[in-house]
């Protein structure tokens, strides 16, 4: 069951999207402030946030940039009525904005797009272990040996 956390100070619309997305198999929590939708994604993991820009606490690029800096890229859907004012969001990482009010069907096709692409991610591969250090009597050969000696004739 995809996990969704929705994040506004509006309580209409809190109510009307845990409820269209109950309604559609997700898991739903809700917030209402940056300080709450951030410890609610500590405890809830959710695949996606759809979230207002403009809420309490921060604010909702606070919400990002913490997440960011803890290394959570869950994807982040702004919801607002002015999607101009988060700036260049090709510098935002997993970041989408859609513009209030919004099509109910293309609401859910963001957040399902937002899904499948962190779906298909691959995950973050582990560093190389550090090449160990041969010992004396284990030296490579040498790849390119020197040319042999020439003898005079």
């Amino acid at each position: 069951m995809p996990k969704i956390l929705v994040v506004d100070d509006i309580p209409a619309i809190v109510d009307f999207s845990k409820e269209f997305f109950e309604d559609a198999g997700f898991d739903v929590r809700t917030a209402d402030t940056a300080p709450t939708a951030i410890a609610a994604q500590h405890e809830f993991r959710a695949d996606v946030i759809l979230q207002d820009l403009n809420i309490p606490g921060g604010g909702g690029t606070h919400v990002y940039e913490t997440l960011r800096a803890e290394g959570d890229n869950v994807p982040i859907i702004f919801s607002t009525g002015k999607p101009e004012t988060l700036g260049d969001l090709t510098k935002m990482v997993n970041v989408s904005a859609l513009r209030k009010p919004t099509n109910p069907d293309v609401l859910m096709a963001e957040v399902r797009k937002q899904i499948a692409a962190r779906q298909a991610a691959p995950p973050a591969a582990p560093p190389p272990p550090p090449p160990a250090s041969p010992a004396a009597d284990e030296r490579p050969m040498n790849p390119n040996p020197p040319p042999p000696p020439k003898f005079p004739r």
